[in-house]
C-alpha cells in the first residue's frame, strides 16, 4: 500500500511540475533530446550496441536451434520416418510425390 501511495505522490508531483513548465519547456527538452540522439558519438555507440546485440542473438539462436533439433530428433516417433520430404528413386535422384490436388513439390 505504501508503494502505491509513493507512486501516486510522485506522479502527482511530476504532473504539477510538468504543467507549470508549460509547452515551451517541453519543446526545449524535446529539441535537446533530438540533438543528443543525433550526435556522432551517440550514433556510433548505438550502432556498435546494435551490432553486438545482433551477433549475440545469432549465437543464441544457433545454440537454441541445435539444442531443439537434437531434442526433437531423439523424440521423433519411428513411424514418422527420417523426416525427409523427398524419396530416392532407383537412379539415386530425389523425386517429389504429387499431392492430392496433383501438384508436385512444396
Amino acid at each position: 500500500m505504501a508503494s502505491k501511495a509513493t507512486f501516486l505522490t510522485g506522479f502527482a508531483t511530476g504532473y504539477v511540475l510538468g504543467s507549470r513548465a508549460g509547452r515551451e519547456r517541453y519543446e526545449q527538452i524535446r529539441r535537446a533530446a533530438k540533438s543528443f540522439a543525433a550526435s556522432p558519438a551517440v550514433r556510433r555507440t548505438t550502432d556498435s550496441l546494435q551490432q553486438q546485440a545482433g551477433e549475440a542473438l545469432s549465437a543464441v539462436r544457433s545454440k537454441a536451434g541445435d539444442a531443439v533439433s537434437e531434442r526433437f530428433a531423439e523424440k521423433r516417433p519411428t513411424w514418422l520416418g527420417s523426416g525427409s520430404s523427398t524419396s530416392s528413386s532407383s537412379t539415386g535422384e530425389a523425386t517429389w510425390s504429387a499431392g492430392s490436388n496433383g501438384h508436385v513439390g512444396g
